[in-house]
């Protein structure tokens, strides 16, 4: 990955911030309808080793995270809207020619977008009828072994869903029996993958149907301490297996430090066979300056 265009996606990536930004203070000023919050996080770290006895590289590494929550109700209605956006870099010395040679590259350490818009219509107490829209996908090219993996918005994976939702103010249900999973590939190098369980040449999408079940949790659980929890289980009716059950769970913990400085822990587990038969693992920790509106 080359300096041009990480810098390049970092801009995409900045660009889709300061709009969600004005959308949401525009709206916001509009109609009291809308309960909205924001939150980006910066966060960078580096570390230069010269004769260190004990080994390593110094590095360079620098991240962002947004989340948006842009939620409306009236009467028995009611439309939740969220946004995630993540994304960071790193460099080694690799070549101990210093973090500017160009035997150096930049390497993405975090890739995410994801929109969740569910709308619902209150059918007793805190059930709901609902219906759910998804799209998980990331910016930037992934490799693994230097074999390409993902690509900009290749894989884009799309779950739609009608059902039942089970909703109070700190935690929500969904069940639906009846959900859609579609995952698109628009780059030429991998359509056709097997990564994405495309069983043909040159295939590009794959559709498939099964229940859907997906838990929500955000609270302040101590005073400067706010945890964000998911956990999201798809299965194939087409699957020979309950154990080929797609899950994912994440966990985010937001430690409020100071006035301007904050501490957080991200976790994420991502159970799916289609991409890779092994439980995928990822867990981000740091001190970061937090911006909220």
């Amino acid at each position: 990955m080359n300096f041009k265009k990480s810098a390049y996606v970092l801009l995409c990536f900045l660009f889709c911030l300061s709009g969600f930004e004005g959308m949401s203070m525009q709206e916001q000023d509009s109609t009291k309808k809308w309960a909205l919050k924001n939150s980006i996080i910066f966060s960078s770290e580096q570390t230069a080793l010269s004769n260190w006895s004990a080994g390593g590289y110094s590095s360079l590494s620098f991240s962002a995270f947004y989340k948006g929550f842009y939620n409306y109700k009236r009467g028995k209605n009611q439309w939740d809207n969220s946004i995630e956006l993540a994304y960071g870099l790193l460099r080694q010395d690799v070549t101990g020619k210093g973090l500017m040679d160009k035997g150096n590259i930049f390497q993405k350490s975090d890739d995410k977008i994801e929109l969740n818009s569910i709308f619902g219509r209150q059918l007793y107490k805190y059930w709901n009828y609902s219906g759910l829209l998804n799209m998980k996908s990331q910016f930037d090219e992934g490799f693994k072994d230097s074999v390409l993996v993902s690509a900009p918005f290749s894989p884009m994976t799309f779950t739609t869903s009608i059902g039942f939702e089970y909703k109070r103010k700190s935690f929500s249900l969904l069940l639906s029996f009846l959900t859609g999973k579609t995952v698109v590939v628009c780059d030429n190098r991998l359509k056709g993958s097997s990564l994405f369980g495309f069983s043909e040449p040159n295939q590009s999408a794959y559709f498939s149907v099964g229940p859907y079940i997906k838990f929500f949790y955000q609270k302040d659980i101590f005073k400067n301490i706010n945890l964000l929890a998911k956990l999201d289980f798809y299965f194939d009716y087409s699957k020979p297996s309950i154990l080929d059950t797609d899950i994912n769970a994440e966990i985010f913990l937001n430690l409020k430090v100071t006035k301007y400085l904050t501490a957080f822990i991200s976790i994420q587990a991502i159970m799916d066979k289609d991409f890779n038969s092994t439980l995928q693992y990822k867990e981000r920790m740091g001190i970061s300056i937090p911006l909220n509106f």
